[in-house]
């Protein structure tokens, strides 16, 4: 059960700072809703991640908007406004990744006014739904018996 929970906030503080590398290295919005690429030689951009990361999806834009977001507010002297987003956008996703990325971003800010006990509740249901998640994946290596 440690070993579990331990491979979780592991996993957890990894995922933040490759996501968080990311974030920093995205390109402007405009270029990013016009599909125009950073590059000057046609080629995809590519950040911390590297071609692994892939095509830029969904999930990713919804990242990139909370991130705007994000400094505009912070920018027009409103930075807590962010949560309410956050709120929001967690009502309205199911994507795991998302919600694990917005629950990591929830946290930080509750931080900033020094809440650590509502900190802590928000990554603690951010690691109950990932263990859930884990829980329901496959184990084991794709197309041999378990």
């Amino acid at each position: 059960m440690k070993k579990a929970i331990f491979g979780a906030a592991l996993a957890a503080i990894l995922g933040v700072a490759a996501m968080a590398t990311f974030a920093q290295e995205a390109p402007p919005p405009a270029a990013q809703m016009h599909g125009e690429p950073q590059r000057g030689d046609g080629a995809p951009p590519h950040g911390a991640m590297g071609p692994m990361m892939g095509a830029r999806g969904p999930s990713f834009a919804v990242i990139n908007d909370l991130e705007q977001l994000r400094r505009l507010y912070a920018m027009s002297g409103h930075p807590g406004d962010i949560v309410a987003v956050y709120h929001d956008v967690l009502s309205k996703t199911q994507d795991p990744m998302l919600r694990h990325y917005i629950y990591d971003s929830l946290a930080r800010e509750q931080l900033k006014p020094a809440n650590p006990e509502q900190a802590i509740a928000t990554l603690r249901t951010s690691l109950a739904e990932d263990l859930a998640a884990a829980n329901k994946a496959p184990h084991g290596v794709p197309g041999q018996p378990q």
